[in-house]
């Protein structure tokens, strides 16, 4: 049996990269295949440590998820330039889109222990096809392989709540409710969505915010905001919600509207968490969100656009049978493509490939 070693940031604390691993470590169906052991490196002050524990490894492939900071890319390198000087198989995952850009802010040493290094592994995993070119720097285009995103088992809703859902949706009088589920960063466009809410004020609508601010002044900003302009009837924030709280958010949901321009998005979670509970997605066209949304099973809009979040949800309420016809579309790709499995089968189709061409 081939042993494949983990290494990355595992929770806690969780977050969409470190719950990736934990699926992989966990998961029944490579254990079958493959002996899986890890290396946790989220403390930056145990590197020696760390760099320790790759010298005494002995596996047969490294899979290694890079950082998307400056300081982090610097720990990868000496661990990447450990990995590769052991001659095993190495791959690398990115879970993001922001490479290019940091890349292009590294210093010239920088720049070419990066390609001199990243050149040399056997794989580069990108989220997405459109993600592709934002390692054309590092490395040949033909060592990169696509594994998207996937919606954990536990935040689907079941067949039965899916058709319960799809009968409230052609309820003529029945409240639309926007979903905004992600970490509040103002370039994730949660204040556009916020001033939608104000722009959409007395409509038959019900916006709901989900996630954790990271300063108090965003926070009190966000809540002077709902305060100052009435918005307590049609505005509800729910803090940070997991597990089943989650679940119920986007069971009740009709839209889920996500405008990021954020810098380093890659292709959210939260999106495909959405479309797998039926929801009609209002998004950008940026980072590898293209990808999974287009015309067919949601709305891709400019961002800072609080008036093109205004047009859309306007048009559905006047229209809710694009609702029924985008929750039964986005459902079904998402249970085709995006679950678990998928995701784990993606991952062992790479290594058994990186396997094949080696010794």
């Amino acid at each position: 049996m081939k042993k494949i070693c983990l290494i990355g940031q595992f929770p806690p604390p969780v977050h969409g990269l470190s719950k990736a691993l934990d699926t992989i470590i966990k998961s029944e169906y490579l254990t079958r295949k493959y002996q899986l052991v890890k290396i946790d490196i989220k403390n930056n002050i145990k590197i020696i440590n760390h760099l320790k524990q790759i010298n005494k490894s002995d596996c047969d492939l490294y899979y290694f998820t890079i950082s998307q900071t400056k300081f982090g890319n610097l720990r990868d390198m000496f661990i990447l330039w450990k990995l590769l000087h052991k001659k095993k198989k190495v791959v690398i995952h990115y879970h993001g889109g922001y490479y290019k850009e940091l890349f292009n802010n590294f210093n010239s040493l920088q720049k070419i222990i990066n390609k001199k290094l990243i050149s040399n592994t056997d794989i580069m995993i990108a989220l997405s096809d459109g993600l592709k070119e934002i390692f054309e720097d590092v490395i040949d285009i033909k060592k990169i392989r696509i594994c998207e995103n996937y919606v954990e088992d536990s935040s689907l809703i079941d067949n039965n709540e899916f058709d319960i859902k799809i009968s409230e949706m052609n309820q003529v009088n029945q409240k639309l409710e926007i979903v905004y589920l992600s970490n509040f960063i103002k370039s994730k466009g949660y204040f556009d969505v916020l001033k939608a809410a104000k722009k959409l004020k007395g409509q038959n609508v019900l916006f709901h915010f989900a996630g954790d601010f990271f300063s108090k002044q965003e926070e009190k900003e966000f809540n002077d905001y709902v305060q100052i302009n009435n918005l307590k009837q049609s505005v509800i924030y729910h803090g940070v919600v997991k597990g089943q709280k989650k679940k119920d958010l986007l069971f009740k949901g009709d839209i889920f509207t996500l405008p990021t321009y954020y810098p380093k998005e890659g292709q959210p979670i939260s999106i495909i968490e959405a479309m797998g509970n039926g929801l009609t997605i209002i998004t950008t066209n940026h980072a590898g969100i293209p990808d999974i949304v287009n015309l067919e099973n949601g709305y891709l809009i400019k961002p800072k656009s609080p008036n093109e979040i205004v047009e859309v949800i306007t048009d559905l309420l006047k229209n809710r049978n694009k609702l029924v016809d985008f929750a039964k579309k986005n459902r079904n790709y998402t249970l085709m493509k995006f679950k678990e499995i998928d995701y784990i089968k993606r991952l062992e189709n790479i290594f058994d490939e990186v396997f094949e061409n080696g010794n």
